[in-house]
C-alpha cells in the first residue's frame, strides 16, 4: 500500500499554523518592548509570505521521503519495526488496535511472506516516533546546549535571522523549537526505528542518541550530501537514488555507534566537534587514496558503477568511502596519540588491513544475517571487534618508528617483524575461506587469530 495518512499529506498546513504562531510571538514581543512598531510588524509578517511556504513545503517533503525510504526497507526490518511497535505499547505510548497497526501474529506472517508494514502503517509509526522523541529531548538540558542553537535560528525565515538573533533567544517556545527541529532531522534522516535500534545497541538514551547523531551528520556532511542525493530527481533510476540515500544512511549509523560507544554521556558537541572535524575532513577526501588491495579494487567498482549510473562524479566518488568512513574515528584517535597527520595513520590502518588480507572478513561479517535481534547484534559484535583489533594494530606499527618514518615504510616493516604471526592467520584465513562456510563461528575463529596477532606482534623501533 502506498498511500499516506490525511495527516502526512496535510502536515503542511499545521506546520505553517506553528511558524504563524511562533513568528508572531517573536515579533509581538518586540512591539511590546519598543523595538518594532506594529506597521513594521504588519511588514515583515507579509515578506516572509513566500519562505514561509517553501520551508513548510521542505518539511512536509522531507517527511515523505523518509516514508519513501522506509518502505523499501519494510521487509528485512519487519522484525525490528515489530519490536519497537511491542515496546511502544508495553510502556503505554500506544495502542495498536486504536491505530489499525497489525498485531504481532499478523507481522510474523508478513514476515514469512517477507512483507513488512505499509507505508499508512509507517506513517503512523513516524508520528509516535517524533513525538516520544521530541518529549525525551524536552526532558534533556540539551535544547540549551549552545551547539544547538542554529536550530532555533534555521527555523525562522531569514528576514528575522537577519535582525532578530538574540531575541529568538528569549523565545518562550524556544526548547520546543530545537527539540521539533532536531527530532524532525534525526526521524527523517535516520528512519522512524533508529533510537529504537541504538537504545537496543548502546543503552543510550533518546536525548544522547540525539546529540551523537547531530555530530555525526556535521562531522560527515549529512545534510549537504543529503540534499546532492534529493537534488538527483530523476535523473538517476530511483533505486540509484535510494541506494546512495542508504549508504549516506548507514555511515552516519556507524558514526554514531562509535561516538556512543567511545564517548560517556553527555556527549560535548562542540569539543568533539573540534577534536574530530580536522581529521575527518582531511579523510573523507583522502582515503580512496590510501585504501588498497581488494577493498580499493571493490571501491573503485562502485565509484564507477555510479558514475555509469548518471551519478555526478563528486557525488560518486564520495559515496565511494562513506561504507569505510567511520572507521576514520578510530584513525583520527591513533594519529593524535602517536603525532602523525590522520592520513599517515589511515596510510598504515589500510595497508596493514590489505597485508592482513582482511577484506574478504569485512564482507563476510557485513553478509552475516540479521532476521532477528540476536543476529544483528552478534554481527555487530563482529564488526565491533574486528574494527578494535585494526585499530590496536594500526597503533603498534605506529610505534615503530619516529613521526618522520613514511607510514608505507612503517606497514612493510611491521608484517616483516610479524611475519610469522602473520603467515599464521594467512594460513588460517585460506583454511575457513577453503571450507566456504562463512558464519558466527568460522568468522569468530578468523577474528580471534587476527587478535592473537596484536598479543604476539613485536615492535621494531
Amino acid at each position: 500500500m502506498l498511500v499516506n495518512t490525511d495527516a502526512i499529506d496535510n502536515s503542511a498546513g499545521v506546520d505553517c499554523s506553528d511558524h504563524e504562531v511562533n513568528i508572531k510571538i517573536l515579533l509581538d514581543a518586540q512591539v511590546a518592548a519598543g523595538d518594532l512598531t506594529v506597521k513594521q510588524r504588519h511588514e515583515l509578517l507579509t515578506s516572509m509570505t513566500d519562505e514561509v511556504a517553501e520551508l513548510v513545503l521542505e518539511d512536509n517533503r522531507a517527511q515523505t521521503l523518509a516514508l519513501a525510504i522506509a518502505r523499501r526497507q519494510a521487509g528485512p526490518m519487519v522484525d525490528v519495526h515489530a519490536r519497537y511497535l511491542r515496546l511502544l505499547e508495553q510502556e503505554g505510548l500506544l495502542n495498536r488496535a486504536l491505530e489499525f497497526l497489525p498485531g504481532d501474529k499478523q507481522l510474523v506472517e508478513r514476515a514469512s511472506a517477507g512483507l513488512g508494514l505499509t507505508t499508512p502503517e509507517f506513517a503512523v509509526l513516524l508520528a509516535y516516533t517524533k513525538h516520544t522523541n521530541t518529549v525525551e529531548v524536552l526532558a534533556s538540558d540539551l535544547p540549551d546546549d549552545p551547539y544547538v542553537q542554529r536550530e532555533l535560528v534555521g527555523y525562522f525565515p531569514s528576514p528575522l535571522r537577519d535582525g532578530f538573533v538574540e531575541a529568538m533567544a528569549h523565545h518562550r517556545l524556544r526548547r520546543e523549537i530545537v527539540a521539533t527541529m532536531l527530532t524532525n532531522d534525526m526521524v527523517n534522516r535516520a528512519g522512524t526505528s533508529f533510537d529504537f535500534r541504538m537504545t537496543d545497541e548502546t543503552g543510550a538514551s533518546v536525548a544522547e542518541i540525539t546529540r551523537a547523531h547531530l555530530l555525526a551528520g556535521d562531522l560527515l556532511g549529512l545534510k549537504e550530501w543529503w540534499d546532492a542525493i534529493d537534488a538527483l530527481g530523476s535523473s538517476v533510476d530511483a533505486e540509484v537514488q535510494f541506494g546512495l540515500f542508504l549508504d549516506l544512511r548507514r555511515m552516519v549509523e556507524r558514526a554514531v555507534l562509535w561516538l556512543l560507544r567511545h564517548r560517556r554521556p553527555p556527549l560535548d558537541l562542540s569539543a568533539t566537534a573540534a577534536a574530530f572535524g580536522p581529521g575527518l575532513g582531511e579523510l573523507a577526501v583522502g582515503l580512496r587514496s590510501v585504501v588498497g588491495g581488494a577493498m580499493g579494487a571493490g571501491l573503485a567498482r562502485a565509484v564507477q558503477e555510479r558514475r555509469a549510473a548518471g551519478v555526478p562524479s563528486e557525488l560518486a566518488e564520495m559515496s565511494g568511502v562513506w561504507p569505510l568512513l567511520h572507521t576514520s574515528f578510530d584513525v583520527v584517535e591513533v594519529a593524535q596519540a602517536r603525532g602523525r597527520s590522520p592520513l599517515d595513520a589511515a596510510t598504515v590502518y589500510w595497508g596493514l588491513f590489505a597485508g592482513l588480507d582482511m577484506a574478504w572478513v569485512w564482507e563476510r561479517v557485513g553478509q552475516l544475517p540479521r532476521r532477528d535481534r540476536w543476529q544483528s547484534q552478534a554481527r555487530a559484535a563482529q564488526r565491533d571487534d574486528m574494527l578494535r583489533t585494526m585499530r590496536d594494530l594500526a597503533d603498534d606499527a605506529l610505534r615503530a618508528g619516529d613521526v618522520f618514518t613514511p607510514p608505507a615504510e612503517l606497514v612493510e616493516r611491521w608484517l616483516a617483524a610479524n611475519e610469522r604471526a602473520v603467515r599464521r592467520v594467512l594460513d588460517v584465513f585460506a583454511e575457513i575461506r577453503t571450507g566456504n562456510v562463512f558464519n558466527l563461528t568460522t568468522l569468530s575463529v578468523a577474528l580471534r587469530q587476527l587478535q592473537n596477532v596484536v598479543l604476539a606482534a613485536v615492535t621494531t623501533p
